[in-house]
């Protein structure tokens, strides 16, 4: 088995946001490190939205990242700290419009190792140096400056180290333009070692950069709080005292090493809950400084989501007063950031991310206040308020964290979709995630009948917005005007009463119409100049531009008309020969008219006779064929648009195929021809514009975009209904959009997200979810969900009720807050708020919920059918009483029986079972129930009280996590151990026990697993981001085809203390992520079965199997040539990257062999060399790959 692993998503996290102005514009952008991938943001200060400028796959894992701006410089730098074991200067260079290495320096070993540095990264306010830290002893420090010939550069490393010492955080200290200091929380664990009664004490450490000697001292430390977690740097010089806020559990204090300095303290509020633990702190998790022209604020996010506004009031060096109060909630962030345009950016913990904009300050919400000049309580509260000083512009989707997933196709679409158990708390939900380009519907109107087509259009070339939308019906033209509301005009000058075929404005001002008895040349002045063609013939296809207009006639046998606008007297004239095709015409396409020239070279013309041809336009050779090539049906339709600096044609034909082919710029010759199927309709072609570049629209049963997406060019479904027609739209609303015609109605859309190709519909969920199954016959989910620490809205009411808090249920209905915005209320460790769902994935709504008391929670869940009820399907629940995570334990345990009742849309409790241990996985088996509980392996059978034991073994060496039945065998099932691998488990039905037939070499600590079809390979995934594959050995596999209990082989003297039989590891590669869910499935409409895998944040990622040895060679050999030839710009080496773990093994990654396509050209052509390849063929081959396979 040899495979190739692509991404269809990128991990959605985002675990560090860093604002700056890395494009050297005035404007912000926002740069994200979303696990292994750096994304540069901007953000529409006029609509609030924010699009992604580019993302690359650094092919490690970022640990952090910092901004930092020379002095006099107006570009920002970002400073990479990763898993490479070195510091990376990168700049993003808006010529090629990508990240690129100005500095790199190697300082220790590869991977995430707590002495080496990469964890933290902070850089010197002036931009004079940047300090690397790491977990434990060791910071370096770098000084930046410029070379003779300006170019950025970073000195030799200064040491700042400090044995046995475990650091906290690191911030440069605004100090002017003094030696550059650093600020680290550090803790020194030496004693400890020797007195484990002992208690370390922690310190706010500087460490002072001398520019004069250049070397690094630790210049000053001070005791502060044993909970200090997070470090806030003030602005310094004119704009602030300089210094740092500590931020520790409960509490703010300010510090700094200046003598006038004096240290002022806040509490931390906390919200008014009846029942809080006041045991529990608060910590500051983010924050974010900002600076106006006079003063500057600093918001600080809770672990509760809460924001508190902090103002310092400082005269000269010396702060006066620290304030606090409440400020708003939004969900718990990683990362916060303040943009001067008035935005805050959110990149939450889980779930989406928000852009926010601000409606105040918060001065004019009337809050309490504390200030470090008063007493204060040790424990000081708020009353919570709704969103009141922050209101959301935009919101960015994110699958993470991506608990559990499963293909499936309930609608009954063309493509599978996926739906995944996300996010945390409050914030779950059942996401459906669809292949397709997001679609935001601006407008709906309903028209007079169903247009054949629709057209927009302007005036004057210099016209920034369009002035009429035309709409053809069969018999009939519609005209409106677009403005601040869209009206029907009667005085545009074109004709109403018959339909339109082609339009477009001509230059002059002009406009042209084409309808099937007149080619209609509107002036600016309102005078018709009409072109009609002979008598008894029709216009039955037109094509046009600025300057040119063609036309054919219906029945001529392929007759063609061709005009030219004249310049100087304003006129079309009709060229002296007409054009002879050789069939019938059914389409027209002109190409685009190339910079320094006047006209389009280029006419494509699709036949009756299943050709589509090319005609120059030349005036040297006008009408003269260059090209012509057959297709598989008629054509529908023709484009040809310019993309990626390449003619390139497309074909839209009535198979609902669609043709795409590159035209040579001198010769006209049709070159690298691709087909890819749309649908079962004709396909229709529309050309558009996507951010100022062409694009093809293709409609057929689903509508089709293609356009270039950061140097790709890509085609890819919109998650709309099939239009009709579509054109470009662009007005003060909406300056780019698509108008589009669906039956009876005309709609204005935009497409906002050009990033993802996937899209999601979210449905809500209670608590954290678990595990989800379907009911195949109502199609109706089962979910379990279970949240640990935090009440349930009715334990909170009850426990309200009985400490005597409030008097009536409305009293506690009332002092419950919306979860939405503010989560759930917190309890004591070691309680639990659980539930069943069954809900219905059409329309969002639970038929049912199943709360579990008594500090219950669900942990397990399967679907059974017992052979002692064979037309009956049950639900098992495994449920846990008082369970603590640390030590693993409950109280007891039971496994609930379920059935089906009103039509698959609720279940009913048939009876529970009482079981000694957490029981962690569950599955049919047999047609009886199979249960792991804890290192046993447990057969029931369906009773009428309770669940009849029927075997039970000890299987596992730790703990069984995963159980999986065998895919043909029904004797075998697969276990998946939580530190000890895979293991193959027969049944024996004479002794009723299990036998370990085969187990793995090394110690895999399992989250899921999926059995091929086979049956003797299994594809895993580990806590450490491996996704894995074994395989039985022959000997075994044929042994266990003979006697599939495997009594001859469980004789074996056994090995190493384990089973006599070892898998053979067929598959080894290191994603980067925890893959929580695999399965196989088959993507693309008659492709072939690939592995599809989700991780923990938010990636989907396939593995597609080769089929033969020769592609298989061809992408290994373009894979090691990327490796050399274009290396990541993190500095990573991509096998070692891969191969973190374990060595990587029959795995091609296809996102280091997609990169091909962003390669300049000699360097794609030095690789195509090599490879013995042209250019074309290899770009044809990795489409290929992904086109033919997934998405």
């Amino acid at each position: 088995m040899f495979l190739y692993n692509l991404s269809l998503q990128a991990p959605t996290t985002i675990s560090a946001a860093i604002l700056g102005h890395f494009m050297g514009t005035k404007q912000q952008e926002v740069v994200v490190a979303r696990q292994q991938r750096l994304e540069l943001w901007k953000a529409d200060t006029n609509t609030g939205k924010l699009s992604v400028i580019y993302s690359e796959d650094l092919f490690c894992r970022i640990r952090s990242i910092a901004p930092f701006r020379l002095t006099g410089s107006t570009k920002d730098y970002v400073v990479l700290g990763s898993d490479t074991g070195a510091a990376a200067v990168l700049e993003f260079d808006t010529k090629e419009n990508r990240f690129k290495t100005l500095q790199y320096h190697e300082y220790g070993r590869t991977g995430l190792r707590r002495i080496i540095p990469g964890q933290y990264v902070a850089s010197d306010p002036r931009g004079r140096a940047v300090m690397v830290g790491s977990v434990e002893r060791a910071r370096l420090v770098y000084i930046i400056s410029r070379d003779t010939e300006g170019n950025v550069m970073m000195g030799s490393p200064l040491e700042a180290n400090k044995a046995q010492s475990i650091c906290f955080d690191i911030v440069g200290v605004d100090v002017g333009y003094e030696n550059p200091v650093f600020a680290t929380i550090e803790t020194n664990y030496g004693d400890t070692d020797h007195d484990p009664d002992a208690e370390a004490e922690k310190l706010l450490v500087y460490y002072e950069l001398d520019l004069g000697l250049n070397h690094v001292v630790r210049k000053w430390s001070t005791p502060i709080s044993k909970t200090a977690n997070k470090l806030i740097a003030l602005p310094g010089s004119s704009d602030g005292p300089s210094g740092v806020l500590v931020c520790s559990e409960g509490f703010i204090e300010y510090k700094h090493n200046l003598e006038a300095a004096r240290e002022h303290r806040v509490p931390i509020p906390r919200r008014v809950n009846p029942l809080e633990d006041t045991g529990r702190g608060l910590m500051i998790v983010a924050s974010a400084v900002h600076r106006t022209k006079t003063a500057f604020f600093i918001l600080a996010q809770s672990e509760d989501g809460d924001l508190y506004k902090i103002t310092v009031d400082f005269a000269e060096d010396a702060v006066e007063r620290l304030t606090i109060k409440y400020f708003d909630t939004i969900p718990r962030c990683a990362s916060i950031g303040i943009l001067r345009a008035g935005f805050l950016f959110a990149a939450s913990e889980s779930g989406s991310h928000q852009l926010y904009q601000f409606e105040n300050l918060g001065d004019e919400v009337d809050m309490v206040e504390y200030t470090s000049t008063e007493e204060n309580d040790e424990l000081v509260y708020f009353q919570p308020h709704e969103m009141a000083s922050l209101a959301m512009v935009d919101e960015i989707d994110s699958l993470c964290p991506m608990l559990k997933s499963k293909v499936l196709n309930l609608t009954g679409e063309q493509m599978p979709q996926i739906y995944s158990l996300c996010g945390q708390g409050a914030r779950s939900s059942l996401k459906v995630v669809r292949h397709g380009l997001e679609v935001a519907e601006l407008a709906v109107s309903e028209l007079p009948g169903n247009p054949q087509a629709v057209w927009t259009v302007r005036r004057n070339i210099n016209d920034e917005h369009d002035e009429y939308i035309v709409v053809s019906f069969l018999d009939a033209t519609l005209v409106l005007s677009v403005g601040e509301e869209v009206e029907e005009v009667t005085d545009s000058g074109f004709l109403t009463s018959s339909p339109t075929l082609c339009l477009h404005r001509l230059d002059g001002g002009a406009l042209l119409q084409v309808t099937p008895r007149a080619v209609r040349h509107i002036l600016p002045d309102g005078r018709v100049n009409e072109w009609q063609p002979p008598q008894n013939r029709e216009i039955s296809s037109s094509a046009a531009n600025s300057r040119q207009v063609v036309v054919t006639l219906a029945r001529s046998g392929g007759q063609a008309i061709y005009f030219e606008l004249d310049l100087q007297t304003g006129t079309l004239r009709e060229y002296d020969e007409r054009l002879a095709i050789g069939s019938d015409a059914t389409c027209l396409a002109l190409s685009p008219v190339a910079e320094g020239q006047r006209n389009a070279s280029f006419l494509a013309v699709g036949c009756e006779d299943d050709t589509v041809r090319i005609f120059s336009l030349d005036p040297q050779r006008c009408l003269e064929p260059l090209s012509m090539q057959a297709v598989a049906e008629c054509a529908q339709s023709v484009a040809i648009v310019s993309q990626m600096e390449t003619l390139t044609l497309y074909v839209g034909l009535r198979n609902g195929l669609q043709m795409r082919a590159s035209i040579d710029d001198v010769s006209g010759e049709i070159e690298d021809s691709r087909m890819q199927f749309l649908g079962s309709q004709a396909v229709q072609l529309c050309t558009i514009k996507v951010r100022g570049e062409e694009a093809v629209v293709a409609l057929s049963t689903a509508p089709w975009i293609s356009h270039v997406h950061q140097g790709r060019l890509r085609t890819t479904p919109l998650s709309y209904d099939a239009l009709t027609y579509a054109s470009s739209f662009s007005s003060d609303q909406c300056p780019e959009g698509i108008v589009a015609v669906v039956e009876n109605t005309l709609r204005i859309l935009t497409l906002d997200r050009l990033d993802s190709v996937l899209n999601q519909a979210t449905i809500g969920l209670t608590y954290t979810p678990r595990d989800f199954i379907l009911n195949d016959a109502s199609k109706h989910f089962v979910i379990i969900e279970a949240e640990h620490g935090h009440y349930s809205a009715t334990q909170f009411r009850q426990e309200l009720l009985a400490r005597g808090v409030v008097d009536s249920e409305e009293e506690a209905e009332s002092a419950v807050l919306p979860p939405e915005q503010f989560g759930l209320v917190r309890s004591r460790s070691g309680m639990w708020a659980s539930l069943i769902r069954v809900l219905n994935p059409f329309d969002g709504e639970s038929t049912q919920i199943i709360e579990l008391t008594d500090n219950q929670v669900a942990v397990s869940m399967a679907t059974v059918t017992f052979a002692s009820h064979p037309d009956e399907k049950f639900v098992a629940v495994g449920c846990a009483r008082n369970m603590t995570l640390k030590p693993r334990a409950c109280s007891d345990a039971s496994i609930r029986i379920y059935r089906w009742i009103n039509e698959g849309t609720q279940l009913e409790l048939l009876h529970a079972t009482v079981v000694d241990e957490i029981p962690q996985a569950l599955a049919a088996f047999n047609g009886m129930l199979v249960v792991g509980l804890g290192r046993v392996l447990r057969l029931y059978d369906l009773g009428i009280k309770r669940l009849l034991k029927k075997a039970q073994s000890v299987v596992a060496p730790r703990l069984v996590s995963v159980i999986r039945p065998h895919p043909s065998e029904p004797s075998q099932l697969f276990i998946g151990d939580v530190q000890e691998s895979v293991q193959l488990v027969t049944f024996n039905q004479n002794t009723h026990n299990f036998h370990v037939i085969l187990d793995d070499t090394l110690p895999r600590y399992i989250t899921c697993m999926h059995a091929l079809g086979d049956g003797d390979t299994v594809v895993a995934g580990d806590k450490f981001g491996n996704l894995f594959g074994v395989r039985a050995p022959e000997s075994v596999s044929r042994s266990l085809q003979t006697d599939p209990t495997g009594n001859r082989l469980i004789y074996e003297k056994p090995r190493l203390g384990g089973a006599a039989n070892r898998w053979s590891s067929v598959v080894e590669y290191h994603t980067g992520d925890i893959i929580t869910s695999i399965e196989t499935c088959a993507l693309a409409a008659g492709g072939r079965e690939v592995i599809l895998y989700t991780t923990l944040l938010g990636s989907v990622q396939v593995a597609v199997p080769f089929v033969s040895q020769s592609d298989v060679t061809l992408f290994q050999k373009l894979e090691q040539l990327m490796r050399e030839r274009a290396p990541p710009i993190s500095g990573r080496d991509h096998q070692s990257y891969r191969s973190a773990v374990v060595p990587v093994r029959c795995v091609v990654d296809g996102d280091l062999c997609e990169r091909y396509f962003t390669l300049d050209h000699e360097t794609r052509e030095a690789i195509s060399d090599e490879l013995d390849r042209t250019q074309q063929d290899i770009c044809k081959k990795i489409e290929d790959m992904r086109s033919l396979f997934a998405f």
